[in-house]
């Protein structure tokens, strides 16, 4: 939960998501019943934030309809709770899709889509229960989040777009967070619970992942050992790259 929360936020909001999930504890947004509980858990995440519109700079309530029923929701359930500040997130210079805002919306609708066996146990079935061929599809489907309904066209609270705007949560965050998250995650588990089928797929699916998209830190450590080619390279290799960065240049 901490791991997946904090690759939501990438390089500029990771502390705030992993403080966000030391408030909100898995074991408490997954107690919130009963199944329909989608705006329930959007109101405590983003309460407990500090990112609803009652609780920003403008401090106003906005007019929309789906709006008003998370602050609703909020006011009668957040009494007493520690929230955070809108100071806490950097929500400028960041790409609209990537905003805190939108991402904390996403995990509360994948929240809902492992509500019958719970994030923890959903996410090692999708590793157990995913074909070994061409199974980064099925991972990354798994993490997938579309959104619908306000979201489909808004970047933020009252910000709408021109156009229907991109996921959610789409394949490229997906990705990352299924080679950065779920698959070590998966091995560890296997390895701590005896389960070795568990541990052996999680690391073939993990030495063959494909390669993921490339960030600074892959393109300097490529120049650095002059890697003229990485096309035939897989996420492992990308993997490798960014630990002798920070484990060995860096230094």
């Amino acid at each position: 939960w901490n791991h997946m929360m904090r690759a939501l936020g990438y390089s500029k909001n990771m502390k705030p998501f992993e403080e966000l999930a030391h408030r909100v504890p898995l074991d408490f947004i997954e107690s919130i019943k009963p199944k329909e509980s989608l705006v329930l858990k959007q109101a405590w995440l983003l309460g407990t934030a500090g990112l609803l519109p009652s609780q920003r700079s403008q401090g106003e309530f906005s007019q929309e309809e789906e709006i008003r029923e998370s602050e609703q929701v909020w006011q009668s359930v957040g009494k007493g709770a520690e929230t955070m500040r809108e100071n806490d997130w950097n929500l400028w210079r960041i790409y609209p899709n990537n905003s805190p805002i939108r991402r904390i919306v996403a995990q509360s609708y994948l929240l809902q889509r492992y509500y019958d066996r719970g994030l923890l146990r959903g996410m090692l079935q999708l590793v157990k229960e995913t074909p070994l061929i061409a199974g980064h599809r099925w991972l990354e489907d798994g993490l997938t989040v579309v959104g619908g309904g306000y979201w489909q066209d808004h970047f933020d609270f009252d910000v709408r777009s021109k156009t229907r705007i991109s996921a959610l949560l789409g394949k490229g965050k997906a990705s990352e967070i299924v080679v950065n998250v779920i698959l070590p995650f998966a091995f560890s588990w296997g390895e701590m619970a005896g389960e070795p089928k568990l541990e052996e797929k999680a690391l073939k699916f993990y030495l063959n992942y494909p390669k993921l998209a490339e960030n600074e830190i892959t393109r300097h450590m490529a120049r650095q050992l002059c890697l003229e080619d990485t096309a035939d390279f897989t996420a492992c290799h990308q993997q490798g790259l960014i630990h002798i960065f920070r484990n060995y240049c860096r230094e």
